[in-house]
């Protein structure tokens, strides 16, 4: 395993990190432009310019995010755009495309809840894959485990620690990842009707699962803090901050809707 899956030409090369982030992004895209609810939102041509502005605002809201919990791996001005070398942070494109998408959708007079309710829906997929391409890569490396299943990093190229067993974090992200797209897929679909919803509900697994497996982490980094709270990482209080935000306003939502049907 390593980071380099294709060796083309002088720096060319097929990095494992951008062709699994390519290949869930392709099928995401496939599922959803499949989706009989995405004629009644959006066109096919306004798709292609929303995907192109959500993956550059993911791209740079998962790397700012990166580079503030891990510091310490940036060398260089240059190493700052090396994003094909991994170093993304899963939490901070999603806060990345809640921050800038809304207001392009505004801009383009596209149903901006109807969108990411429809969008929430396919997002684990991109995550799920992009997860393997962390494997490959030895990102998001796993604490230190004596069960049958930790992987050994051997490759010079990988960021987690060699010949050392680890948990497979990065599987484990992938399979909650999988997990959620088909709870959000065949459950929540058909019960959460009511719009933001469903947007709610994926930001509310998916911080879980992060808050969880962060545990097994071993590449965790954390804020200045004191008695139990030390023991969290930047990363998982991240993650219940959008957890209760997305709660509270799903409760919000409840309520408006009790008061305004009375």
């Amino acid at each position: 395993m390593g980071k380099e899956i294709l060796h083309i030409w002088g720096p060319f090369s097929i990095q494992s990190y951008g062709l699994f982030i390519a290949i869930g992004i392709f099928i995401a895209t496939w599922l959803f432009m499949r989706d009989i609810r995405r004629k009644q939102i959006i066109s096919s041509d306004q798709f292609s310019k929303v995907m192109s502005w959500a993956i550059f605002t993911a791209l740079i809201g998962g790397r700012l995010l990166y580079i503030f919990e891990d510091r310490n791996t940036i060398n260089s001005f240059w190493d700052i755009f090396k994003v094909w070398q991994g170093g993304l942070s899963s939490l901070g494109s999603i806060l990345g495309i809640l921050l800038v998408i809304p207001a392009y959708l505004h801009y383009s007079k596209i149903p901006i809840i109807g969108f990411l309710d429809l969008a929430a829906v396919y997002a684990p997929i991109i995550e799920a894959f992009a997860r393997f391409g962390c494997f490959f890569a030895g990102c998001c490396y796993g604490i230190e485990t004596t069960l049958p299943w930790g992987v050994m990093y051997t490759n010079p190229s990988c960021v987690a620690p060699l010949n050392t067993p680890l948990h497979p974090t990065q599987i484990y992200s992938s399979i909650a990842a999988f997990l959620i797209f088909l709870l959000m897929k065949s459950i929540c679909s058909k019960i959460l009707k009511k719009p933001g919803q469903l947007l709610c509900a994926y930001l509310v697994l998916t911080s879980l699962a992060r808050f969880s497996i962060d545990f097994l982490r071993g590449d965790r980094t954390f804020f200045q803090a004191t008695g139990i709270l030390s023991y969290f990482s930047s990363s998982q209080f991240i993650s219940l901050g959008i957890c209760f935000v997305s709660i509270g306003t799903i409760f919000i939502m409840q309520v408006v809707g009790k008061n305004i049907n009375k």
